[in-house]
Order: C-alpha cells, then structure tokens, then sequence
C-alpha cells in the first residue's frame, strides 16, 4: 500500500511521540515497582527484626524466670489430689506477671504432673464448658488419674473434675528434653490439647534430679504483635513451619479468629521454602489477586517468618501516577498532532506544486513548466532542475521529431522512388487524409460527433500512419509494381515470343524454298507459305494485344491463347545454359528432352514455377492476416499469364502486391513507437479493406474499422484514380474519380459518410488544384451524390 508524505510524517511523529511516551512510561513502571519492591523488602527486613527482637526477649524473659526458679523449693514438695500446692502461689505471680504465658507446671520423677492455666477470655470458657467465672484451673495427674480444679479469681474452687489419666510426664518432649539438657530447652510450635491453639513448650530441668519446670507459651500475643507490624491493610505478617501450617499470623490477632491457626500457605510459598530461596521476593497469584511475599528463617531453623501482600494494592500509588502520565501523554500526541500536520504542509505544499509540475512533462507539455516558490532550498534546486530537465527533454524531443519525419519521408520516398510511375502516392495520399481527419475533427454530423483528432499528439500519429502506409512496399519486387504487360517481369518477354514466330515464319519460307527445289508444285507451295505467314502475323497480333491486359478477357480469348500455344518450333540449343545459380535450380536436367527438341510456340514450364518456402503460416494467422496466400511464389508461365483474365497480375503477383499491407503492419509493429503514437500500424494498415469484409489482409468489417482507417481508404483510392503518372491505366478526370468512389460507396467499399464530408468540404476541388493536371480539371456535380 501507497500512503501521501503527509501521512508518512505525520506516522512518524506519532509513532515517536508514542514511542517515547511508552519509553518513559514503561521506565516508569520499571522504577516504580523497583522502588514499591525495594521499599516491601526494607518494611520486611524493620518486620523481621522486630519480630527477632521480639522473640528474643521472650525467650530471653522465659528462660530467666525458668533460671530463677532453678532451687524453688516449693517444686519439690510432693503433688497430691489437692489443688492447694505450695507451689500454687508462686504459680499465680507468674501468670499474673507474665501476660504472653498461658500456663505453668511443673512434673516430678514420679509421673505426678501439677499444672496452672490463666483464662483469659470468656470465649475460652465456653470452648472449654466450665463455669463461667473460672479464671484458673489447676489440673493436677497422678496414677492415672487426673483431677481438673475451677478456681475463681479470688482461687476459690468452683468446680472439680476427675478422670481416668494415661498421661505419662516421660512421654512428653519438654520434659525428656530438659532431662537431657542442662540448659533451659523449647519445643517447636505445636497445637495445645486444651484449649485447641498453638503454642510452644519451655522446660528446665530443677536442682532436684527428675523434677522439671515448664511454661506454655501461646501464640495469641504474637498474633497481636505480628498484627502491630503491618503496614497496609492488604498486609498479612504471618509465621509457618516447615510443612507450610500457619503458625501465627497478624489476620489471627482477633480472638476470634484463634481456631484458624490450621491453615496452610500458598504453594508457592511452600516451594520457596523447600528451595531455600531466602529472603527473595516471589509472586504468586492467590484467589485470582496478584501476591508479593518475601520470607526468612527465624531461630531454630524450624520457623518462617514471611510478609505477603497484594501486589494491586502495593502499585496502586505508583499506577495512579502512572495513569496521570499517560493522561498527558495523551493531551501532547493530540496538541501534536495539528502542529505536525501545519509543519508537513510546509513540506507538502511545494511537493504538490512539484508533482503538478512533473505531470506537464509526463504529458510532454514542456513550455509551461515553471519554477515553484518554497523556502526549502532542495525543492528550490529540485524545481531548477525539473525546469532544465524539460526543456533538455523539449529539445531532444524535437530533434528526435525531426529525425524520425526525416527518416519516415525518407521511406516515403524509398518506395515512390522504386517506380518512376508511382512517385508521390505516399507523399500525396498523406494531404488528403490530413485535410479529411480535420474537416471530420469540426464536423457537427451525427456520425462525426464523438470523434475529434485535435491534440498535438494525434494529429501526428495519424500524420506518421498516414505517410508510412506503404511502407511495405520496399520490398515488393519493381517490376510487379511496375508490371504494364502481362509477360514482364525484368523484361518483357513478348520479344521472345515474337522471336519464336520469326523462328515459325522463317521455317515456312524454309518448307517453301525446300519444296520448290524438290519439283513440288510450286504454286501450292506459294500459296501454303502465305497462309501459315498470313496467321503467324494475326497470331502473334492477337497474342500481343492480350499481353497488354484490360479489364476482361473473355473465355473464348483465353481458349484460343492455348490453342496458339500447341504450334510447334524446333530447339537446337540447350536452354539451360547460362542461367544463374538460383534459376538453374528450377530446371529439371535429368528429364531434359534430347536436342534438338520440339518445344511449343508458348509453353508452362516446370522452371515458371518458383517455390514458396519457409512461409509461417502460424505467426500469419496470429496477425490476423486472411488474404489467401497463393501455393507458389511466382508462376511465370507463359499461357498462365497471357491467360489472366483482368489487368496484367496473376494471383501470385497480385498476392506480392497486397502483401505490401501485411509488410506494412509488420515493420510498424516491430517499432516500438511511443505510447502515444499506438495506432500508427492501424491507421497504416486499414486503407485497402472493406466495411462488408471483403478487403485485405485482415478482411475486416464496418465495426471494426476506425474513422481515421476509413478515411485512409479514400484518399488512397482517390488518389490512385486521379494519378497521372500510372503505366497500366490512363489517369482519370476529377468526375470520374468521384463517380467511381461513389460506385464504391454503393459497393460498401468505401465509407458514405466519409466520402460525402469530403465532397462537401470542397476537398475534392482543393486537391485537384494543387496535384491533377489542367486537362483532369473538370466539374464535378456533388448533388447527385449527397
């Protein structure tokens, strides 16, 4: 596809307009998810180390009140079904002190386990279905027994419960790991029994070998811390252990939400875990949301700590900018746009100018090319040279003119040069058709009123047509062109004839004398010798009137020429000898007759007949051509010319003398004429056909034939007829002419319209003055033919 310089432009801008705003735009988007990832990873790495900080100190806090009660002696005090322990008091203080410790208990080498749980909301009693102002239960195992105690604030009992019990204190992690530890150990968060909530285990082995001391730890006051860290509503801080369960999490800083602590992480999450890919920020989409998460290993190896949130939400701030920024963009590329176009018609404008220009001498209008006015100093050099170029055109082109008007008269003058009694028909057929095409270009009649040959351009392609017409005939042989008898080709072969006569005529006195001497009776012999002398002169009379030719030779003529022919003469001479390479081959020596020979006194001989060959009879239907072509070349037998019925032609001359036109066609097809001049083989072409398809050599009909062809066809014919300079007729007067074109006319030979313009217009008279003779002049009465 073809767009103007207008639109190519303008593209261009737009598209770098566009190009850079997407530029800026995507660098911008670039940055601004760097900058909201960057700033996620700072936030993570203040969370992270609170949260260390945190569990730090809680550890740190733990251990110390496990440290420091190392030597209580109240933990050693052996554990009976009464709740009232001595250990009891100091129970209390620690729960009451410690608000993150759920519960505190001590075990003893004996199995016997003594436990205090602090309630610290109303939920918790209705999850455990206890009364409803419980605030301490104390449950105390021994013997497979296991007895729970209800306590008030104030610990008075409210309630008590016993139960069959296989708990066993050795069985428990805590309490085999601090056994094993001289230092105060931690289990890994785990899902309490009572109440249902994570949470993890402290223990330390006590002075008195096989006691132990133990703190429960759940994850309720981390949840609210982990809630404290957040920083967006979209936020989640969360802890996950290695098989992906939720451990604790900011969403679970509700109470509320204390029995969702089962949940698992995104899998992709878990996957980053099982890699190893520390602290890197992975996403993941989540319940059809865009998900950022970054995560890092907390103490002991067995926790995550991660840091999720949506990514929508994070970049929102970013895409608003973002938005506004393409906002803008938009505002510039449609304020850039008129600008633009104002700027490209700067340019366009003189383009146009340039290509106006540029069409003057596509349309070879030279003259009036001009130079265009612009600030732009290369179309002003372009201009300069558009203007030289034209007129360094205008002259080659006339010169070229002149060359080819040269060269095209020059054939004109080749061909009426051949013959001395065809001289000026290309030169003269040309002024009548000229004068005809423009009385035809004014013409109002209804015929004439589409056609109009008026530009420059035309009128000389029909000039062209109109002179190279006959130009095939530069290679039809002179002396069929100039062929006024009918035994002539380079000579005229009736000498030979009359000779053989002489021949006949000399053997009669010969028979006479030869008689006489023989003592024959003389008189007869006289009076046979002036009998055979009396119709050798009326045979040789008449075979020489029908050598001349005319418009008919009637059958009995023709008869009479054949019965000529069977006299006799006797050849002494080889006739084969002396006769060019070419002619030799005609001959047929094998067969030649012994001399001396009887010849007739006018014979059809095998060497008359001279060959067609190499005739392409494809390429000739391919043109178009119909005339029929005749067997042989030439026949130049003697009784087959003296016999041709009208004129001096036999077919095969007559054929030679229409081929001219196919010639014609040829040649001008050949050259490849410019596209204005496409017709010069049309108009050159046409002259000799016919509106009922009877001419040649393309036989062609009324629709098929142009009014410039037509034409063509007069002024040949008219021109022919009033010819003076014709050996094989007498030059016609000025009425006779137009009497036989209306003959013509009639014979759909000719064009009625045309023929009727050209006798109004005067034409006729106009020719005769400048080319016909005085004597030709006569007057000529047009009514009778408009």
């Amino acid at each position: 596809m073809q767009y103007s310089i207008r639109t190519n432009i303008l593209t261009i801008f737009l598209l770098l307009i566009i190009a850079i705003s997407a530029s800026l735009l995507t660098t911008q988007y670039y940055f601004n998810t760097k900058l909201a990832t960057d700033s996620t990873d700072k936030a993570f790495k203040y969370v992270t180390q609170n949260i260390l900080d945190y569990v730090t100190k809680q550890n740190r806090r733990i251990e110390n009140i496990l440290s420091a009660n190392y030597k209580n002696i109240h933990f050693n005090k052996p554990i009976t079904m009464d709740f009232e322990h001595p250990a009891l008091h100091d129970l209390t203080q620690l729960l009451l002190v410690n608000r993150g410790i759920r519960s505190i208990y001590f075990a003893q080498e004996n199995n016997s386990f003594y436990k205090l749980t602090n309630i610290k909301s109303t939920l918790e009693l209705k999850n455990f279905k206890i009364p409803t102002h419980t605030q301490w239960i104390v449950t105390i195992n021994t013997q497979n027994n296991v007895k729970y105690f209800f306590l008030d604030q104030e610990q008075k009992l409210l309630k008590s419960i016993q139960e069959n019990s296989t708990f066993s204190v050795k069985d428990r992690p805590w309490y085999r790991d601090a056994m094993s530890s001289t230092k105060p150990v931690k289990t890994a968060p785990y899902l309490f029994k009572s109440p249902e909530t994570m949470g993890i285990t402290y223990a330390s082995r006590l002075h008195n070998i096989g006691s132990v001391l133990a703190i429960d730890f759940t994850v309720e006051q981390l949840n609210q811390i982990l809630f404290l860290q957040k920083f967006s509503s979209s936020s989640e801080v969360f802890l996950f252990n290695d098989s992906g369960k939720i451990v604790a999490s900011s969403k679970f800083h509700n109470t509320t939400q204390s029995n969702n602590q089962d949940s698992l992480i995104n899998i992709a999450l878990l996957n980053a875990q099982k890699t190893n890919q520390d602290s890197k920020i992975i996403k993941y989409t989540q319940d059809g949301s865009d998900k950022l998460s970054i995560y890092t290993q907390l103490y002991d190896n067995n926790l995550y700590l991660a840091f999720t949130l949506d990514a929508k939400l994070l970049l929102a701030p970013y895409n608003d900018n973002l938005k506004y920024m393409f906002l803008v963009s938009i505002v510039l590329l449609l304020l850039s746009a008129p600008i633009i176009f104002f700027a490209t018609n700067l340019i366009v404008k003189p383009i146009k100018k340039l290509i106006y220009e540029n069409k003057k001498i596509k349309n070879r209008d030279f003259k009036s090319v001009e130079n265009i006015q612009t600030h732009i100093i290369e179309f002003n050099e372009l201009s300069a040279s558009l203007v030289n170029m034209s007129q360094s055109i205008y002259s080659y082109q006339k010169s070229q003119e002149e060359l080819l008007d040269s060269i095209i008269k020059l054939i004109a003058e080749a061909v009426d040069a051949k013959s001395p009694y065809t001289g000026g028909h290309c030169e003269r057929v040309p002024q009548i058709a000229q004068m005809l095409v423009a009385k035809a270009s004014e013409s109002n009649d209804s015929c004439f009123k589409d056609f109009i040959l008026e530009s420059e351009d035309d009128l000389r392609e029909f000039e062209i047509g109109s002179w190279l017409h006959d130009c095939g005939k530069v290679t039809t042989p002179e002396y069929v062109v100039d062929k006024s008898t009918k035994l002539e080709t380079i000579n005229n072969r009736i000498h030979e004839i009359r000779t053989r006569f002489e021949v006949l005529w000399r053997d009669a006195q010969i028979d006479y004398l030869q008689k006489k001497l023989n003592g024959n009776d003389s008189k007869r012999a006289l009076e046979t010798l002036n009998s055979t002398q009396k119709n050798l002169l009326e045979d040789f009379e008449f075979i020489a009137n029908a050598n001349i030719g005319g418009e008919y030779m009637s059958p009995d003529k023709q008869e009479r020429i054949r019965s000529i022919a069977k006299q006799e003469w006797i050849r002494h001479f080889d006739d084969s000898l002396g006769l060019g390479e070419v002619e030799t081959l005609r001959y047929d020596k094998e067969n030649a007759e012994p001399l001396p020979a009887m010849e007739k006194l006018l014979s059809d001989k095998n060497q008359h007949i001279v060959k067609r060959e190499n005739f392409d009879y494809a390429s000739y239907e391919k043109h178009g051509f119909k005339e029929e072509v005749p067997e042989n070349l030439y026949n130049y037998g003697e009784v087959y010319n003296l016999c041709i019925a009208k004129g001096t032609l036999s077919p095969e001359e007559r054929y030679k003398i229409n081929e001219h036109v196919i010639l014609t066609i040829k040649m001008l097809e050949k050259i490849p004429f410019p596209s204005q001049m496409t017709k010069i083989p049309e108009y050159a072409g046409t002259h000799h056909e016919t509106l009922i398809g009877t001419g040649y050599p393309r036989k062609l009909s009324a629709n098929e034939l142009s009014i410039p062809a037509r034409i063509m066809a007069l002024a040949d014919v008219f021109e022919a007829l009033t010819a003076s300079d014709r050996p094989y007729k007498k030059a016609k007067t000025l009425s006779e002419s137009i009497n036989i074109l209306s003959f013509m006319v009639k014979d759909k030979h000719l064009d009625e319209d045309v023929f009727k313009l050209f006798l109004r217009s005067d034409l006729h008279n106009v020719y005769a003055k400048k080319y016909l003779k005085p004597e030709q002049i006569d007057k000529v009465d047009i009514k009778q033919y408009l």
